[in-house]
């Protein structure tokens, strides 16, 4: 049995756990009052966060505002449109006055402040049972304000015990106004042998549903939350105002830099010195220099940032963590996830194909002949890359530089061209340079360049980055790129170089990243899906898609939404027969693999057109369908005997939950399949469509934490065993639903696992260095069949969790199944592609 961070919440236990909550129903007229609030630039009101934060401040306690669409209708109904919760009924008062003193703030002293006046008598005993509907056979529903308040309560009873660590002085843990527990005591401080460098553990906590269970389900996860000192890359501080039993403050941290003096300043949002003042309460001040060792004053830095302490709290503290959690609240049932023994996965193939890349790799690309240009600056440089093509090729490959093709095989080839002036970060024009690498083009052939960048995480990023531009102007010549990183020939001081393997390791996965980026596929795809003896393998060709969406946070005038979609046609019994297909919106077709990424990465990424409510959302529903339709038209000459109109090649379609359930809510939870899905015009038609879901979102499908078995279990009773290499069910339920468990690469190296062995804090001083490396947990991610089409649906699990294992790209596992993976990894490779990273690890 696996046991993972999710525990089943019996509904006759739902009411003591999570109790009642304080709330302000706010009315029609409230919502009026704040719509007529001055707009910001961006001609949008003040956010509900901005309200929430400065009652924060004023009652020491969490608070939330929330608008209609998270309100249940039954609210809705009696005239609510708006929702103020608090987990304190004592400031009243305060409340009111804190709202009046916001809202002069924001009208900048202009105008009366109505806000206060419209709110009512509060209902202080607002029970979270009440507002929690059970279902037979489907999983309970609520408004969204139950689900984003019930961690206040469930960490308000957790906290009354501290957390015993393998024989440690127990922690404590102290609950913040976000919901979260943090470790807040100095001795519990993780601190690096310089001293410079601090991290916490925190706790987080969220209530959620799962696909099976009428019951509601609690997750739980842990986190290494980075502390910078002084604020430097902070974007939130906690402050610990020294009251008894009140929570630790999480405020939004301001810093501005004095032009004049170059120092910085830190402060919060200034409404905030107004709610205080107007509450006649202490001044929340930050000092422009703080301590160098964090107080009661702690920054939380962002992650992306280096830091000198590794990430992770690691597998050992979340099995603590588990322990504690059952003993603390016993009412949570853990639950159950059993080997699914009839999904057997075929062993991992690493190494290249023996005897080299055969011809047929070649055939999914769609293109006859593909060319390989190995464009470099250094002679380092064209020494991995022909090192690790002579492995691909079973024999030596050395094309001379400027000079003719040298062959992998009858249909691959590779080229060799040096030019640095088209690879520095600092040409401002490279067409002149393009134009000079002479790269052949021949009839129905395919040039994908293999380019050398010069990049090291320690040095200065470059001003101009040479990788966004490069990957453009190829695209517009309908070349694919990838690139090998070399590092800088001065490396800043006490930067460590990086080893052979590591260099070894690099070269191999840009290769066959690029390999990726042609559509060229080898064996070990089809020897990992097909059938071969296993009962639920692949025995039938079979159209298998993925659809990714993403919303783009850097739009200036609106938030594109990127949609991307990948097809990969699978002949188990032919690899040359196999195509890759992505869809081009410069051509409005499906296009070869190769065609479609380099059209995406010319382009502009995304479009505001698309989005993931209202009537984007249907537009969004109403494009994918046409494409749908559009792959299968291509297709009707793939006869299949047997299906329903003699021709139909069966579709599986792969989704992200967390990017597309609001696309399409039959992917929900709450309406599993029976709300709009994709392909549902075509299945109207009998078209055989199949729709898997993935999740990996471990704050809704609880972390793997150890297994319980009688083989192959670790000496020591307290090191929680890593998951095998299997599928996990959920014990006992009917409905489709499997978890993919699995430790990252990291963790799987030698001497990977201390964070399974030790806890941070009992980490023997021998190995202290081992605090500065990431200790990754186990993780895994949630298999759902909505839809099985003609499928067993144990044959799509299966099916699903190979084409995770076996990846095209690296050695590991990735987190989405192929032609999902396809699609997430095309957006990411633009030039605009950006992301924000969460502030834990």
């Amino acid at each position: 049995m696996l046991i993972t961070l999710a525990y089943r919440v019996p509904r006759q236990d739902l009411d003591s756990l999570l109790g009642s909550i304080t709330a302000y129903p706010l009315t029609e007229e409230f919502a009026a009052a704040w719509e007529s609030l001055p707009k910001r630039e961006n001609r949008r009101g003040p956010r509900y966060s901005a309200l929430a934060t400065g009652l924060v401040a004023a009652t020491g306690q969490p608070v939330r505002l929330f608008g209609e669409h998270e309100l249940a209708e039954e609210e809705q109904s009696t005239g609510s449109r708006m929702l103020l919760l608090t987990s304190d009924s004592a400031f009243d008062e305060r409340l009111r006055v804190a709202v009046r003193a916001w809202e002069g703030h924001v009208r900048d002293g202009k105008g009366t402040a109505v806000l206060s006046g419209l709110l009512p008598e509060p209902e202080r005993a607002r029970s979270f049972a009440d507002f929690v509907k059970y279902r037979s056979g489907q999983v309970p529903v609520a408004p969204g304000w139950v689900f984003r308040t019930a961690e206040w309560q469930v960490m308000r009873q957790l906290a009354t015990k501290p957390l015993p660590v393998d024989g440690r002085t127990p922690v404590v843990l102290s609950m913040a106004t976000d919901g979260s527990l943090l470790a807040w005591d100095p001795q519990d401080l993780l601190i690096n042998r310089a001293g410079t460098a601090f991290s916490m553990h925190r706790v987080t906590a969220r209530l959620t549903t799962r696909v099976g269970f009428e019951d509601p389900v609690l997750c739980f996860d842990a986190h290494l939350s980075r502390i910078s000192p002084q604020g430097d890359w902070s974007k939130n501080v906690w402050i610990d105002r020294g009251q008894n039993a009140s929570p630790i403050l999480r405020l939004p941290l301001r810093r501005r830099r004095d032009e004049e003096t170059g120092t910085w300043h830190n402060h919060l949002d200034p409404a905030i010195a107004k709610i205080l003042e107007a509450c006649q309460l202490s001044p929340l001040d930050l000092p422009d220099e703080l301590p160098a060792v964090p107080g009661d004053i702690r920054p939380q830095l962002a992650s992306t940032r280096f830091h000198a302490l590794g990430s992770g709290p690691g597998p050992r503290f979340m099995m603590r963590l588990h322990e504690h959690i059952v003993a603390t609240l016993p009412s949570l049932v853990p639950l159950p996830y059993e080997v699914d023994k009839r999904i057997r996965l075929a062993p991992r193939v690493t190494k290249y194909w023996a005897g080299g890349l055969p011809s047929a790799a070649v055939g999914p690309s769609g293109f006859q002949k593909v060319t390989l240009a190995c464009v470099y600056a250094t002679p380092a440089g064209r020494d991995r890359m022909l090192a690790e093509l002579t492995e691909l090729a079973g024999r030596p490959v050395s094309p001379e530089p400027g000079g003719p093709a040298t062959a992998v095989n009858t249909r691959l080839d590779v080229v060799a061209r040096h030019c640095p002036d088209l690879l520095a970060h600092d040409t401002v024009n490279r067409a002149a340079a393009l134009k000079s690498l002479d790269l052949p083009s021949p009839t129905d052939g395919l040039t994908a360049a293999w380019l050398e960048t010069e990049y090291h995480p320690d040095a200065s990023p470059p001003e101009l980055d040479a990788k966004p531009h490069l990957r453009r102007l190829l695209g517009h010549l309908g070349v694919p790129a990838q690139f090998l990183a070399t590092e800088p020939t001065l490396l800043p001081p006490k930067t460590t170089a990086p080893t052979p393997e590591t260099k070894k390791h690099a070269a191999r996965a840009a290769l066959r990243d690029l390999l990726r980026a042609a559509g060229i596929l080898d064996h070990r795809l089809l020897d990992a899906v097909r059938a071969g003896g296993r009962p639920h393998g692949l025995a039938r060709e079979a159209l298998l898609v993925g659809i990714h969406a993403r919303r783009q946070q850097t739009g200036t005038e609106g938030k594109p939404l990127i949609l991307t979609m990948v097809a990969l046609y699978v002949d188990p019994a032919d690899l040359a027969s196999c195509q890759v297909l992505v869809y081009s919106d410069r051509r409005r077709a499906w296009v070869r693999g190769a065609e479609g990424a380099a059209d995406f990465h010319a382009g502009a990424i995304g479009t505001t057109r698309f989005g993931r409510t209202g009537e984007k959302a249907e537009l969004t529903r109403a494009v994918v369908e046409s494409r749908l339709g559009d792959l299968r038209a291509a297709l009707t000459d793939r006869r299949v005997p047997g299906t329903r109109d003699g021709y139909d090649t069966p579709m599986v379609v792969f989704v992200d939950t967390q990017e597309t359930r609001t696309i399409w809510p039959g992917l929900q939870n709450t309406q599993l399949g029976t709300g709009p899905l994709p392909g549902d015009s075509l299945r109207a038609e009998g078209a055989d469509i199949a729709v898997v879901r993935l999740n990996t979102e471990i704050s809704e499908i609880g972390r793997p934490v150890t297994r319980r078995e009688k083989a192959n279990m670790p000496s020591d009773p307290a090191k929680p065993a890593a998951p095998d290499r299997k599928v996990y069910r959920l014990k006992d339920v009917d409905r489709h639903c499997w978890l993919f468990a699995g430790r990252s690469a990291s963790l799987k190296a030698k001497g990977g696992d201390r964070g399974a062995s030790y806890t941070r804090w009992t980490l023997p001083p021998g190995l202290a260095s081992q605090l500065t490396v990431p200790w990754h947990s186990y993780t895994g991610k949630e298999i759902v069949v909505v839809e099985a089409g003609s499928w067993a649906p144990e044959q799509l699990a299966g099916l699903t969790a190979s084409l995770c294992e076996q990846a095209l790209a690296w050695d590991d596992r990735t987190q989405m199944p192929v032609p999902l993976h396809l699609a997430t990894v095309i957006d990411e490779d633009h030039p605009d592609y950006r992301v924000s990273g969460d502030e834990d690890s």
